[in-house]
């Protein structure tokens, strides 16, 4: 499962802890200044959360006695990434594992981790220490959980870029119209293979393009998501040996137009 690549801008500053929380187990690893709402005490398991438009962050109070389980409905959504943050690097805190609405448990993982949801009902997030690295762990922390929807795209083939677009890239990524496609790509059958069919009135096109180059540029796409509405699309780049002519790098892709919203692209 590949990771789910978000950018989110968060505005709350983390509520001061309620007098029975005391200090926390291990000092300097607290989560004050993280942006969150109130502080969970995890004294009665499990946690439950509620994801708001693909998002939920939370702080939580871990006694080192104790894991913590934070519970979630996966609702319409097949992708979750989650991260541990706001502790020291030496904190010994983690993933345990993640359990499916079946029952059934995969893990352990680290302070992030992905995992396809492929069920459809409540998930539970197990957080604790390692056995294997020293003493327990408690204190704050703040998880985060990103909730997604994997979007369908083909992959735009025989297609080029116009001898007479002369910018070095696209000035947008998004390609919605017809008129604003057919000014930079032209079409091409190879071996008597068509290009990709696009209907912008269902369709559009997201697309990368750089200069001349006589290296062989082969893409890969990781992940194409919606995420409360944003569109993330994270692919890898490889450049290979010089070639004996220049051609211009271009990756297409043919996205569902159900599925609109602000693009957000990462190399990886």
């Amino acid at each position: 499962m590949k990771r789910i690549v978000v950018v989110l801008g968060l505005a709350c500053m983390v509520a001061a802890a309620c007098d029975r929380m005391g200090k926390s187990e291990n000092e300097g690893e607290s989560a004050e200044g993280i942006p969150v709402g109130e502080v969970i005490v995890a004294d009665s398991l499990p946690v439950k959360v509620s994801v708001t438009d693909g998002h939920c962050r939370t702080a939580i109070r871990k006694f080192a006695e104790r894991d913590v389980t934070v519970q979630f409905e996966s609702g319409r959504y097949d992708l979750l990434h989650a991260v541990i943050s706001g502790v020291s690097e030496t904190a010994n805190l983690r993933f345990n594992s993640v359990t499916m609405p079946d029952g059934t448990s995969a893990g352990p993982f680290g302070r992030d981790m992905d995992c396809e949801l492929v069920q459809s009902g409540v998930y539970g997030l197990s957080m604790g220490s390692s056995v294997m690295y020293g003493e327990a762990w408690g204190g704050e922390f703040v998880l985060d959980i990103w909730l997604g929807t994997k979007v369908p795209y083909v992959l735009g083939r025989n297609y080029f870029v116009r001898n007479d677009y002369t910018s070095d890239y696209l000035l947008s990524n998004v390609i919605t119209t017809q008129e604003r496609f057919d000014a930079v790509f032209g079409r091409s059958a190879v071996l008597g293979n068509m290009p990709t069919p696009i209907d912008f009135d269902r369709q559009y096109v997201i697309a990368i393009v750089e200069p001349m180059t006589d290296r062989a540029v082969r893409y890969s796409v990781e992940g194409l998501v919606d995420i409360g509405g944003r569109i993330n699309m994270v692919y890898r780049r490889e450049v290979g040996e010089p070639r004996g002519y220049y051609v211009r790098p271009l990756l297409m892709l043919v996205v569902d137009g159900t599925y609109p919203g602000e693009i957000e692209i990462a190399e990886i």
